[in-house]
């Protein structure tokens, strides 16, 4: 701004008028960049005024475009049209390839705005064409972020995060501060459109303290909404509600009845001035012609002029400041009516949520006690030392109560049993099963004698079947176990393996050995037959592992893409480490864990032993 005031002052000395209108151009982007749209126009206009009174095109071309994107920014979209058809005309003309891909791109951001989005990526097409064969990286990288948002509007997601990411790239190496946040802004609307609040709040809060530091108001907008929908789709209402309030005092500063009626006026005025110039030139020609009557008709015509310009500068002023008290009163009225009933909303709201905070309370208080007595039933650590005194137990649940549980036991003959157990779900309905599958291995053992660990899964599938019994109906999703079950005898060191759809790992030395159980779980339909599931020797040498787990730590995801972790990637972080001590493979296990989840959420329970023998 201070440049464009010292540029205009020195201009005006020299009496440069192309040097004023460029000026004028300066002061009138700094006004835009500020929110400032009436001040911005007026910059514009006398641009527009020079460059056509001294008819240098090009500039006038660049006049039209900023005068369409003021008019767009304030909702004018016919006014915003018109211009930019302008500048088409002019870049045409002259063949201005780089303002004819401006235009299109204003061109498709309108259609853009008025939902013709096939339109709107035709002509972004078209421009980023244009942009790229001319290598205007600023130009490419705005018509790359605004298709991105035509790919969100699509539900193209993978489209819209690769177009954007494209865009921010081009404007980190131009240091472009105001394109980079205007990209993150874009992208935070992108993780919403995808339903990923935690993403997208972050996000927004970073691109609106950036913006409220460079006063940046167009951008703070578009974080203000970005919260606003963030924290809906979160069912936080009392931090949408804070945003809303933030949003309309901020489209107050921005966009208002005044501003829009000066703009207007601007726009009266602008055309006023056309029209004199116009009958001027008649005029001059009507004096040529008539060379003998000319003082007398021009003092007449002259008179005439100025009556007509009063009157209908008078009658213009007069609708107008009607119009503004009439449009002033309504939307007060409009504002009132507003305000009542946002804060009946929010009564509503802040009542709903006081009676689910109870409720969710009450909730979380029994299933914190139901955890209680599920940790009471599970074999404490001290008789899980005692059994496997060179073993871990990882053990993590996604919610307060588990699905996945770990049990060990000493079997009739004197050997040790331990098992890795994941039930159907998680949380409450995985915990109910958990309890029912710990008791069904504790009867296989016990009460039917069962030694082989084949024969213990038999027995468990076959009192599960019976202890569910399911029906035709209820059995359109099938209750049931996945189960990891070893027999370790420490006086032959001898260990067996019986699996109901899962793996185990034995490594030895340097050496894995992937163990694969029945490729069937705990658990049947209604009228299907119970599959048998086989006992597997594993041949252990002194110092070797073995490891049992659920499908949990595979399927997290996390990392730098957002990823599952996978089965391929936890072979190869247990076998470079395995010749570590127990202890301290737990302890990396769990790092390793925090370090790949980062921010997001747990996906499932997961529960994780190694035993060294």
């Amino acid at each position: 701004m201070a440049c464009g005031n010292s540029a205009l002052a020195e201009s005006k000395k020299i009496n440069d008028e192309a040097l004023i209108a460029e000026a004028n151009m300066l002061i009138g982007y700094a006004h835009e960049a500020n929110g400032r749209y009436k001040e911005a126009l007026n910059c514009f206009l006398i641009a527009s005024d020079l460059s056509k009174k001294n008819k240098v095109k090009p500039k006038l071309a660049q006049c039209y475009t900023a005068m369409g994107v003021i008019y767009w920014y304030q909702g004018f979209f016919d006014k915003a049209e018109e211009y930019y058809k302008k500048n088409i005309e002019i870049c045409l003309e002259l063949n201005d390839m780089n303002g004819l891909g401006a235009s299109y791109g204003n061109l498709a951001i309108l259609h853009d705005e008025n939902k013709e989005i096939d339109k709107a990526l035709v002509y972004y097409k078209k421009a980023l064409a244009i942009f790229e064969n001319a290598k205007r990286p600023a130009q490419t990288a705005a018509c790359l972020d605004n298709m991105s948002l035509i790919f969100k509007q699509k539900d193209d997601f993978s489209q819209a995060r690769s177009y954007n990411l494209r865009s921010y790239k081009i404007r980190e190496s131009l240091h472009d501060s105001i394109g980079m946040l205007a990209s993150m802004g874009n992208l935070g609307s992108i993780f919403i459109a995808q339903k990923d609040p935690d993403q997208a709040i972050p996000l927004s809060l970073k691109v609106l303290s950036i913006a409220s530091r460079l006063g940046a108001k167009e951008d703070m907008k578009s974080a203000y909404y970005n919260l606003k929908d963030a924290y809906e789709l979160k069912q936080d209402y009392k931090s949408a509600n804070a945003i809303i309030n933030k949003l309309m005092d901020l489209k107050d500063s921005l966009r208002n009845l005044d501003n829009a009626s000066e703009i207007a006026e601007l726009e009266a005025k602008f055309k006023n001035k056309e029209k004199e110039v116009e009958l001027a030139e008649v005029k001059l020609t009507q004096e040529l012609k008539e060379a003998e009557n000319a003082e007398k008709l021009k003092r007449k015509n002259y008179s005439i002029l100025i009556l007509s310009i009063v009157g209908v500068f008078i009658l213009l002023l007069a609708i107008l400041l009607l119009k503004r008290f009439k449009e002033k009163k309504q939307v007060a009225e409009e504002f009132s009516e507003k305000n009542k009933a946002i804060e009946i909303q929010k009564k509503i709201i802040d009542t709903a949520y006081h009676e689910l905070s109870e409720k969710n309370k009450d909730i979380t208080d029994s299933i914190k006690y139901a955890k209680r007595i599920q940790e009471a039933i599970f074999p404490s650590q001290a008789y899980f030392s005692k059994l496997l005194p060179q073993a871990f137990a990882y053990f993590r649940p996604k919610d307060i109560v588990s699905g996945d549980f770990y049990w060990v036991d000493e079997g009739l003959d004197g050997s040790v049993l331990v098992a890795v157990v994941d039930c159907t779900g998680h949380g409450v309905p995985g915990a109910f099963m958990s309890i029912v599958g710990f008791n069904l291995l504790n009867k296989a053992i016990h009460e039917n004698k069962c030694t082989d660990p084949a024969d213990i899964l038999n027995q468990v599938n076959i009192d599960l079947n019976e202890t569910l019994k399911q029906t035709l109906e209820e059995s359109a999703v099938k209750d049931g176990m996945e189960i990891s079950l070893c027999k370790w005898d420490p006086r032959i060191n001898k260990l067996e393996f019986a699996g109901a759809n899962t793996i185990v790992y034995h490594i030895s030395g340097t050496q894995i050995n992937i163990v694969k159980g029945n490729k069937h779980p705990i658990g049947s339909f209604y009228g299907e037959a119970l599959k048998k599931f086989q006992t597997i020797d594993i041949h252990i040498n002194p110092g070797d592992c073995v490891y049992l787990f659920s499908d949990g730590f595979a399927d997290q995801f996390g990392g730098e893409k957002g990823k599952k972790y996978k089965y391929k990637q936890l072979e190869e972080f247990l076998l470079a480490n395995s010749a570590k001590s127990i202890q301290e493979q737990e302890h990396l296990l769990n790092a390793e864990f925090e370090r790949w989840k980062g921010p997001l959420e747990q996906v499932d329970d997961v529960c994780v032993i190694g035993i060294r023998f």
